[in-house]
C-alpha cells in the first residue's frame, strides 16, 4: 500500500510541475504577443526603453525592430549585382570558388523566368536528370527553407548552417544601411573588412549592439566614405543600397517567464503615408 501512495504523490508532483511549466510557457507566449503590440505602434521607434519592459519579479518581454534590408532579397536574385552579392557572401563563407558559382547561379536561375542556364547554374533538365520534374519554379521563393532545394544549396548548408538568417523572401532589392549584417555589407559593397567593422562599430555606438538609443544615423555619402567606396564602383551598387528602406519591419518579441522563453517574429509592411500595415510574414519560435 505504501509503495501504491508513494507512486500516487510523485504522479501527482509531476504532474503538478507539468501544469506549472505549461501555464509558464503560455504567459511567455501571451507576453510576446504584447511585445508586438508595442513594436507594431506607429509612434515606435528602433531602441525605444518601451521595447524592453520587466513585468513583474520574473517576467517580461524584449523586442527588436529592424528592417528586411538587412538581409539579401532573395527573389531579386536575377539583378546581377544582388546575383555577385550572393557569390561573395558564399566566398566569404569560405566556400571554393566553384561551389560558390553553382549555387549562386542556380538561385538566379530558380527565380528567373526563362529556361536560359547560367553559367553555372540549373535548369530544367539538370533538375529531370535527378528525377526532379517540377523545378526549378521560375519565380520567387515562398519560404528561406525552399532554398535548399536549388543545386548547390546542399554546400552552403554544410559550411554555414545559419545562413536562413541572411536572406528574406519579403525584401524588395534594397540593403538598408542602418541594419545590413556585417557579411551582407561585405558581399554587397566589396569593402575591407575593416573598413565595414569601422562602420558597423560607429553605426551601432558604444554598446556595440544595433537597435539601441545609442546608435547614429549615418547617411548615404558619409556611409559610403567610410566604407571606402567611389567612383564606377559606387556608382554601380549606389542603386541597391540606401539608408531610408522603412517600409519593411521585423519585428522580434521574446517574452520570458522565468527560463521560459517564446519568440514571436513578425514582418510587416507599413503605408508611409496612411500607417497602414499589411502582415507578411509571422514566425513562432
Amino acid at each position: 500500500m505504501s509503495v501504491t501512495v508513494m507512486g500516487v504523490v510523485e504522479y501527482i508532483t509531476f504532474s503538478a510541475e507539468e501544469s506549472k511549466l505549461a501555464a509558464y510557457q503560455f504567459r511567455a507566449l501571451h507576453l510576446a504577443e504584447s511585445g508586438i503590440a508595442v513594436g507594431l505602434h506607429p509612434s515606435t521607434r528602433r531602441g525605444d526603453l518601451v521595447l524592453k519592459q520587466k513585468i513583474g519579479p520574473d517576467s517580461g518581454f524584449d523586442v527588436v525592430i529592424n528592417y528586411e534590408g538587412a538581409r539579401i532579397p532573395i527573389n531579386y536574385a536575377t539583378d546581377e549585382r544582388l546575383r555577385e552579392a550572393i557569390y561573395n557572401l558564399f566566398i566569404y563563407w569560405q566556400l571554393n570558388a566553384e561551389d560558390a558559382g553553382i549555387a549562386a547561379d542556380s538561385l538566379a536561375d530558380w527565380v528567373d523566368n526563362d529556361n536560359n542556364q547560367r553559367a553555372n547554374g540549373a535548369e530544367a533538365e539538370y533538375y529531370k536528370n535527378l528525377g526532379i520534374y517540377d523545378a526549378p519554379r521560375n519565380q520567387g521563393f515562398a519560404r528561406v527553407d525552399e532554398m535548399l532545394l536549388v543545386r548547390g544549396m546542399d554546400a552552403v548548408d554544410r559550411r554555414k548552417p545559419d545562413w536562413r538568417e541572411y536572406f528574406s523572401i519579403y525584401g524588395e532589392g534594397q540593403i538598408d544601411l542602418r541594419t545590413v549584417f556585417k557579411d551582407v555589407l561585405l558581399a554587397v559593397t566589396g569593402a575591407s573588412e575593416n573598413d565595414v567593422t569601422r562602420f558597423i562599430s560607429e553605426r551601432d555606438g558604444a554598446d556595440g549592439i544595433p537597435g539601441t538609443e545609442d546608435d547614429r544615423r549615418i547617411r548615404d555619402d558619409e556611409a559610403y566614405q567610410i566604407l571606402g567606396l567611389s567612383g564606377d564602383h559606387l556608382a554601380a551598387i549606389r542603386g541597391i543600397v540606401n539608408d531610408d528602406d522603412t517600409t519593411l519591419r521585423r519585428i522580434t518579441s521574446i517574452g520570458w517567464v522565468g527560463d521560459k522563453r517564446s519568440k514571436i517574429i513578425l514582418v510587416v509592411r507599413r503605408n508611409q503615408e496612411t500607417g497602414s500595415v499589411t502582415y507578411l510574414g509571422r514566425m513562432e519560435e
